[in-house]
């Protein structure tokens, strides 16, 4: 009976530290992340990395993900995980997570991933806008 319990309490530590393993690596003690994803070109501000949008004009501060951080490597700023070079200052990235509640933090939790998961679409060039936007429409 003894062993019985010893067993129980080994699956029962066992089960509570993969678990935690798990929230930590999400950045969560709740288990969830959000599902907003950001992506750009990794720049410059107030000597952190942050992300600005694709196409260029919009540039968000982030909270990186727990076990990613921000580091220099030959005088260029990098993201690092687990002391691994992930991307550097002038990379385009993606990142999964959401705003935090000051609307202009974006906090990180997932992966980081080198390059944009999806591509922006192309602009459409000056002849083809120009009959949308006379609301000429041709069959």
């Amino acid at each position: 009976m003894r062993k019985l319990a010893v067993l129980v309490f080994a699956l029962a530590m066992t089960g509570g530290a993969l678990w935690l393993t798990m929230a930590l690596a999400m950045g969560t003690t709740t288990g969830s992340c959000a599902t907003a994803l950001l992506q750009g070109t990794l720049v410059e501000q107030d000597g952190t990395l942050a992300v600005e949008s694709v196409p260029p004009g919009t540039v968000t501060k982030v909270t990186w993900p727990f076990g990613y951080g921000v580091g220099t490597e030959g005088g260029t700023l990098v993201i690092t995980r687990l002391f691994t070079v992930v991307a550097r200052e002038g990379d385009e990235v993606s990142v999964g997570g959401g705003m935090l509640s000051d609307d202009v933090t974006f906090n990180g939790c997932g992966q980081v991933t080198p390059g944009l998961m999806f591509p922006p679409e192309p602009t459409p060039s000056w002849r083809a806008r120009a009959p949308l936007a006379h609301g000429a429409v041709h069959a």
